[in-house]
């Protein structure tokens, strides 16, 4: 197990399960790893609550989990279904207050990989 794979397992991820999807290729997993930071969803998703679209919002929190949980990223996956639920049942008020969580654990996952990419 490389050096990103145990930072990030220490943030919750379960980066063994992770790799197994990508069929065992580490190089492939580090790949997807090393792109999370700049990938757009979080940012559709971010822009979607800002301007009160909650439809949209649902379309971007589902594919931000999606990708999360392929990349064994369990507690921002798990930050990412608590916003959808509620999102699913209208209840914006604590799709609002799961939104915070979302930030808070992707912020944490990100940073991590920024670290490392600055180190390579």
């Amino acid at each position: 197990m490389n050096e990103i794979m145990i930072q990030l397992d220490k943030l919750g991820a379960e980066s063994a399960d992770a790799l197994a999807r990508f069929m065992d290729d580490e190089e492939m997993y580090t790949k997807y790893i090393r792109e999370f930071p700049d990938e757009p969803t979080m940012t559709r998703l971010t822009a979607a609550v800002e301007n009160a679209d909650y439809e949209e919002a649902e379309k971007a929190v589902h594919a931000l989990k999606g990708i999360v949980n392929n990349l064994g990223f369990l507690p921002l996956a798990d930050a990412a279904i608590d916003m959808l639920e509620e999102l699913r049942d209208d209840n914006i008020e604590d799709a609002l207050d799961a939104y915070k969580d979302v930030v808070e654990e992707y912020q944490k996952f990100t940073d991590v990989i920024r670290e490392w990419r600055s180190a390579l």
